[in-house]
């Protein structure tokens, strides 16, 4: 005999409770560095150079964890850092492609309420920052921000954590940005709003980053200095950055592009503008001969490939924190 009618309104009613608990108090999403406070973007950075310095120690703090990597774009260091970081602390990483999954044709909304059931954690890399908008909305799991058109925060995080690893203390310093205003540079001025570091942009006006955002940022303490040539960004900058000048889906404006960003490479008649110390970083993948020349990127001053490398533990630092919110 199946079950009485009583027993299937009982369980109705159960399950549209929990639904409401989590549309009225969602899992926290990680979408921004902004999503961060200052305390706990400092604490993630202590615990990213924490791991790194004791792995074995967190060999299980995501034992009996499921990770979906939902990519619409593709990547290498993304990817790689957070399968093997979940894989190091004893979790499991599902990676799926978008194009051969069914995101490509149900509604965005059903199809990550359906992965959330299967998983502990989503990370989604995506051109539209919407979907990613769209997708921590109607998740039962949280979701990280692996990248989106407007912000790259697990990026972010890990070049401040590489700057503290070389500098001691990120309140103070002074970082150059040099190059086009894009994503990863809106989640480096959060960052540095978060850190008390000075940042300094240097883009083309028409590529500079949104101005409302920005205004957002002042508003709320960023320490922000426009420059009007390279050479003037860093002349004081404790560390230049840079990003390629055509991201991805950009490729039909890259004659364009590059045309316009002529002057804007950080080579070695740049870096020697800069103080003695100064350290150059690059996100990756790196455009060798445009936004930057063979002979810096290789330089003893370059940790581009230290940057590379912390994307792993900080992103391990934050999954373990998201996953255990009070612990």
């Amino acid at each position: 005999m199946g079950a009485s009618k009583e027993a299937i309104l009982q369980s109705l009613a159960v399950r549209k409770a929990r639904r409401e608990r989590l549309l009225s108090a969602p899992p926290r999403s990680f979408l921004e560095v902004a999503d961060l406070s200052s305390e706990e973007f400092h604490a993630l950075l202590a615990c990213g150079l924490d791991i790194k310095a004791n792995q074995p120690r967190y060999a299980r703090a995501l034992e009996n964890r499921q990770v979906a990597l939902v990519f619409q774009k593709t990547s290498t260091r993304t990817r790689v850092s957070f399968e093997t970081g979940v894989a190091a602390l004893g979790g499991t990483a599902l990676y799926m492609d978008w194009k051969t999954s069914n995101f490509t044709l149900g509604s965005l909304r059903d199809e990550i309420r359906v992965l959330s059931r299967y998983v502990d954690l989503t990370i989604a890399r995506v051109f539209a920052h919407d979907d990613l908008l769209a997708m921590a909305a109607h998740s039962e799991a949280p979701v990280i921000n692996g990248l989106s058109n407007r912000s790259h925060p697990c990026q972010a995080l890990a070049d401040f954590m590489s700057m503290q690893e070389y500098f001691g203390s990120l309140r103070g310093l002074h970082l150059a940005y040099i190059g086009d205003g894009n994503n990863v540079a809106y989640s480096l001025l959060e960052a540095a709003k978060q850190a008390g570091t000075t940042i300094t942009l240097c883009c083309p006006a028409q590529y500079a980053p949104n101005g409302f955002l920005i205004q957002r940022l002042l508003a709320q303490g960023l320490d922000l200095r426009v420059a009007k040539s390279p050479v003037e960004a860093a002349a004081s900058a404790d560390v230049l950055y840079t990003d390629t000048w055509v991201s991805m889906g950009e490729e039909h404006l890259a004659e364009a592009k590059i045309r316009q960003f002529d002057g804007y490479q950080i080579d070695a008649e740049l870096l020697e503008k800069a103080p003695a110390h100064a350290l150059v970083m690059h996100c990756l993948p790196a455009h060798r001969g445009m936004e930057i020349s063979d002979e810096v990127m290789d330089s003893d001053r370059s940790i581009v490939f230290d940057q590379a490398e912390n994307r792993r533990y900080v992103q391990q630092a934050l999954m373990i924190w998201i996953l255990n919110p009070t612990g």
